[in-house]
């Protein structure tokens, strides 16, 4: 129904549900919540979250793009690239800073760190 060119991500928090969705043909996947959020409530881990830990097993069981999603801010999204996402994906780290541009600008150069190890 959606076409050859739609991309559909896939939302997971374990290896296991990570395998089944690109078995299903996902085309990438959002790992999370990888720390505590309060724009998820219905966390099914414990209360603080899977943890880049979670996001490295996940990024060594499939061969699709990650992106962690859930409490990431500049303090943390380095760690979290550096377990294997390849982006993040945030909501309070920007819509609630005082320089939403600043903290996008931020959150690029922290992901980039994780990338390359600087």
């Amino acid at each position: 129904m959606l076409g050859p060119d739609a991309v559909i991500g896939r939302s997971v928090a374990t290896v296991a549900d990570a395998e089944a969705a690109a078995a299903a043909g996902a085309d990438y996947l959002g790992v999370g919540a990888v720390y505590r959020t309060g724009s998820k409530a219905d966390l099914d881990d414990d209360e603080h979250g899977v943890g880049p830990s979670r996001v490295a097993a996940i990024a060594d069981a499939v061969d699709l793009p990650l992106v962690g999603i859930g409490g990431i801010t500049p303090a943390n999204a380095a760690e979290v690239a550096a377990a294997g996402a390849d982006g993040v994906a945030v909501i309070s780290a920007i819509t609630a800073a005082d320089d939403p541009a600043a903290a996008t600008r931020a959150l690029r150069e922290a992901v980039e760190r994780g990338h390359t190890g600087a």
